[in-house]
């Protein structure tokens, strides 16, 4: 099971440029975190803006400390307006019990409300919720069919979360050439644990013939891919690195340099916003 659910809170698309589904950090200078702009917004009624300044009020930014109180009524009054993302945020405070008691059951109710809306976040942290059995009856094969449901609504973690029942066999048999699908799907999105769990399996040679060098290509790529809050990752991938350094000729590791070079730019390309066509609409 990944989730992230303090750090990273989603902050609305579309103030300034579109270049991701979310931002985990709020970047300085830009209208997303200009408060007085944000309310400009706001009075002209932007939901978005709505979100992005609970957003502001979580980090505490410009504050001593976060007020998640005044994030709660920011996106209730985005929420009240059917904004999806909002309610995710919602959700995120109760299954953390920031700004208000902890409880996963409301937790539940309101991701359930930005899932009927085809959140794929809010559909993963469902799944996150039945596989530990938090709010709800734990149950693997629920788990795996709402990771699914994310999967397919674009949720790299969604992804990420199908593959790893995959492996573990959790919620169907236990399939690594499944798990290897999902967790490319969820690399192409730049999810680091996806990327540390294919090398393992090509380590492994489990789903696909062993390869030392790509597994230490895929290590090595996904170390590029971890934020700073996975110091504990950051440093167990470094492990599993290091520890085929030695297994490695020369040669060998001149082609898992040159392969970690060819899936970064694989997965900048496939990270790249798609271009809408003439007459369609984002989504």
């Amino acid at each position: 099971m990944k989730t992230i659910l303090l750090l990273t809170l989603f902050l609305s698309v579309g103030l300034i440029r579109a270049q991701e589904e979310t931002f985990s950090e709020i970047t300085p200078n830009e209208t997303s975190a200009d408060p007085q702009k944000l309310i400009d917004l706001v009075n002209r009624g932007d939901v978005r803006a709505m979100n992005n300044l609970g957003l502001l009020w979580a980090k505490g930014v410009g504050l001593p400390k976060p007020n998640f109180e005044e994030a709660m009524r920011w996106w209730k009054e985005a929420a009240k307006r059917g904004y999806p993302l909002a309610m995710n945020n919602i959700g995120l405070l109760y299954a953390n019990g920031h700004g208000v008691e902890k409880n996963p059951k409301k937790a539940y109710d309101w991701w359930m409300r930005a899932a009927e809306l085809g959140n794929g976040w809010a559909m993963n942290n469902i799944g996150d919720l039945y596989e530990s059995g938090q709010g709800v009856e734990q149950s693997y094969v629920l788990a795996l069919e709402w990771y699914q449901r994310g999967a397919d609504a674009g949720e790299g973690l969604a992804m990420f979360n199908a593959g790893s029942l995959h492996e573990r066999g959790k919620g169907a048999a236990q399939d690594f050439k499944a798990a290897m699908k999902w967790y490319s799907l969820a690399a192409d999105r730049g999810i680091a644990y996806a990327m540390n769990r294919i090398g393992h399996l090509m380590e492994e040679g489990k789903g696909l013939p062993p390869s030392i060098p790509e597994a230490h290509a895929w290590y090595a790529t996904a170390a590029g891919y971890y934020i700073s809050a996975d110091t504990e990752d950051i440093a167990l991938n470094a492990k599993d690195m290091q520890s085929l350094e030695a297994r490695l000729s020369e040669s060998d590791k001149e082609r898992a340099r040159e392969m970690a070079a060819n899936l970064k730019e694989r997965i900048e390309q496939k990270r790249k916003p798609r271009k809408l066509k003439t007459g369609e609409e984002a989504t």
